[in-house]
């Protein structure tokens, strides 16, 4: 296990910041706005909200900038809201794909700041923006956000999120000081990822929805932010062009011990689905413990769901019946760590480029020998569909039912 080698505590609530002593890429604000030098840049924000009324929801919002051949825009933003309660959703993705943005008079739909963040994605249902802050001298508030979001789920309902975020712990570089936030992800080295948990929301949500108009105040202390800006075009640039060619699972759980992990699995599809770099734990603690790496860990997938087949991602489905991990419970010996996890949205599909499936579940188990609960945002995109993966996958099911 290694410790992140960033400053002391207290530094990271000023700008600038360095993240890992002696990588200017991991530098704030800069760390936040977008990277020129990099064909791929991701932008995700997520977390769980708690209306007024005590109706609980969750969201996603995902700003993929793509640069294929440094020339080419590629671009998509995804936004969706959760029911918890209800255990429904809404997603709305827009492209802004060729040939299509390659028409005269044609302009990017995705414009992103460099040096801080500033991103906007002016879609088919309106834009969305997510900036930081500035304070009354015009200077950049650290870590602080405003943030807007619309769409239209399936049925066109109209979907609005607005909210203020406010940090309550700094941002960790994934792999901590095992790896300084400079990992190998879909398939690239020298990808860059940090993540920031604890943002404190409030704002407004609004889903008018056809069984009645949803408008709420909603809090949460949940949220998150996740980076990665990848050296190649992250749909494939890994693995000589096949998006599919790769895949992972990723989630950040939120403990009520105070401690937050972003747990990532990735695989090669080539070669069996082996499990392949960076597959891991990070933490973070409330306490301001320094942050851990440790890779001893391991999954056991205890059902699949099917993909929904209304629901058509952007590449053509290599076939219709597509499976992909739900239930589930992870172990680390070296956290003393044993999690189930179990969906609170049963198959919440997203129109990725490939299979994207993520929604809100809940976990329980133990950590250093004492009970834990916790939520997370689950993301996986290993979709099932090979002869032998089916079989694999009819095997774990009936033995579910034993």
């Amino acid at each position: 296990m290694g410790a992140t080698d960033a400053g002391p505590q207290d530094d990271w609530q000023r700008y600038p910041f360095r993240l890992v002593p002696g990588d200017p890429q991991l530098d704030f604000p800069a760390a936040e706005g977008m990277h020129h030098d990099y064909e791929s840049d991701t932008w995700y924000l997520a977390g769980f909200l708690t209306a007024d009324s005590g109706r609980r929801f969750a969201f996603i919002t995902i700003f993929n900038r793509n640069r294929p051949g440094g020339e080419v825009v590629a671009d998509f933003h995804t936004f969706a809201l959760f029911d918890v309660d209800h255990g429904n959703y809404g997603s709305f993705t827009d492209y802004d794909m060729p040939p299509k943005n390659m028409e005269a008079g044609a302009r990017p739909k995705l414009t992103c700041a460099e040096g801080h963040l500033d991103v906007r994605y002016d879609s088919s249902a309106g834009t969305t923006t997510w900036a930081a802050c500035r304070d009354e001298t015009g200077e950049l508030v650290p870590y602080t956000y405003d943030y807007r979001a619309v769409g239209n789920d399936r049925d066109g309902a109209a979907m609005e999120l607005r909210l203020h975020l406010t940090p309550s712990r700094p941002p960790v570089p994934v792999g901590g000081s095992t790896y300084h936030g400079k990992i190998i992800a879909c398939m690239q080295d020298d990808t860059y990822s940090y993540f920031q948990t604890g943002m404190r929301m409030a704002g407004t949500l609004t889903w008018a929805r056809g069984d009645g108009v949803i408008a709420e105040s909603v809090t949460g202390d949940s949220g998150h932010i996740d980076r990665q800006w990848f050296p190649h075009y992250a749909g494939g640039g890994g693995t000589g062009g096949d998006p599919r060619g790769q895949a992972h699972e990723w989630h950040t759980i939120s403990l009520d011990n105070g401690v937050d992990m972003s747990v990532w699995r990735q695989f090669d599809r080539r070669d069996g689905n082996a499990l392949v770099p960076f597959t891991g734990i990070t933490t973070t603690y409330a306490d301001g413990t320094p942050s851990e790496c440790v890779e001893d860990l391991e999954v056991v997938t205890t059902s699949y769901v099917r993909w929904p087949d209304e629901v058509r991602s952007l590449m053509r489905p290599p076939s219709k019946p597509r499976y992909l991990p739900e239930r589930h419970t992870l172990r680390s010996a070296a956290l003393d760590l044993e999690l189930t996890g179990e969906p609170l949205v049963t198959a919440p599909a997203h129109a990725l480029p490939i299979e994207y499936l993520e929604g809100p579940y809940r976990y329980w188990g133990t950590m250093r020998g004492t009970p834990v609960t916790g939520v997370a945002l689950y993301e996986a995109t290993l979709a099932m569909h090979r002869a032998w993966e089916l079989i694999g996958g009819l095997a774990t099911q009936a033995a579910a039912c034993d």
